[in-house]
């Protein structure tokens, strides 16, 4: 059996390994990642304490790769007189973003990538554009009290584009897909556990966005008033109508935009699978959001390439697992969802629980 890599924690140049129970998630549906590390030990005879307070920049690695940069958020001890447990809580660096707010700034004229450099430079946190949308907002407004991480999510919204963070702390405007993978899951195989989500709850066959820009002189009237954009989604047969009214100023191909990402946002969370397997590796490393994974899962009928959308590297007495949430990845793409998209897996028979 090889070597299980270890959890490390690093605060300056202090690194804490030995951590009995782990829980890490990263995930395309946060902005932050975050971490929980717990140890129980007896004291030792010098009854020294492992120094680590909150609010210290920090490090989470598994062997020698680096999973998450951030902070600390808290340190909770627990103790008696023959020994003591230690819970360090953190977030990635983007955490500031999700918890600060700010009085009323515009951001008029600039695109999404300047507005959340805009709004995280103060926090120190570099951004990666990785759609390149170079269409500037007409009008964007941080409002009073608002979270700087709700403002760019609310921008991002706009242009059809998702919020993460990666390994190294930094801020990524994505799409989804990072990354194609060689290691397979297969039910029977590396696949120890699967539980699903099938639901139509909160999906809709067409949805409609009305926003409205300020006018001048050369974008007034009807156009300025009433722009408007729809989506529509072909698996939901029956007729379901969802309306949004934009919170932002927005013209008919951001409301388009946003109508998309709304069916596509709706149609992931509405359609998932949990897999867990036993290693938090894979051929190519740790596993995070955004891997494209083949899957073979005949009780589904599943034999495609899935898109990871969501991490857990767990461990504790049980030893070590990670759950894997994976959907179609057509649901993360940025263009509209197609008849053929809706489907459902290769090979599935017309009444199972679809796609």
């Amino acid at each position: 059996m090889s070597e299980v890599a270890p959890v490390v924690l690093q605060v300056g140049s202090l690194m804490h390994t030995g951590w009995q129970e782990v829980s890490i998630r990263l995930s395309l549906e946060q902005i932050a990642d975050e971490f929980s590390l717990t140890l129980t030990e007896r004291w030792a005879e010098s009854g020294e304490v492992r120094p680590v307070v909150p609010g210290q920049a920090c490090t989470v690695k598994v062997g020698n790769e680096l999973v998450l940069t951030g902070y600390l958020d808290e340190v909770l001890p627990d103790y008696d007189a023959q020994s003591h447990s230690i819970v360090a809580n953190g977030r990635s660096r983007a955490a500031d973003l999700v918890d600060c707010s700010g009085k009323e700034k515009r951001l008029d004229g600039r695109t999404l990538a300047q507005i959340a450099t805009d709004l995280a430079q103060p926090y120190g946190i570099e951004v990666v554009d990785k759609v390149g949308d170079s269409k500037p907002f007409k009008a964007f407004v941080l409002e009073d009290g608002q979270p700087m991480a709700e403002a760019i999510e609310r921008a991002a919204q706009l242009r059809g584009a998702r919020v993460v963070s990666d390994a190294q702390g930094r801020l990524v405007i994505v799409h989804a897909v990072q990354r194609e993978i060689s290691t397979v899951l297969e039910l029977g195989k590396n696949i120890w556990k699967a539980s699903g989500t099938f639901s139509d709850r909160d999906r809709f066959n067409q949805y409609i966005i009305e926003g409205q820009t300020p006018g001048d002189n050369d974008w007034n009237g009807k156009q300025a008033s009433s722009p408007r954009g729809t989506a529509s989604d072909p698996r939901v047969r029956r007729p379901r109508t969802i309306l949004v009214v934009c919170d932002t100023p927005a013209d008919g191909k951001d409301c388009s935009s946003r109508a998309e990402l709304e069916a596509r946002m709706r149609w992931a969370k509405g359609r998932g699978v949990t897999y867990t397997v036993l290693t938090w590796e894979h051929e190519q490393g740790v596993w995070r959001p955004g891997d494209l994974v083949h899957v073979r899962d005949p009780y589904l009928a599943l034999d495609e390439k899935m898109l990871i959308s969501d991490v857990q590297l767990i461990e504790g007495l049980d030893g070590r697992r990670a759950e894997l949430r994976v959907a179609p990845p057509a649901a993360f793409e940025p263009v509209p969802i197609k008849e053929k998209d809706a489907k459902g897996a290769k090979g599935a028979k017309s009444g199972d629980l679809g796609w």
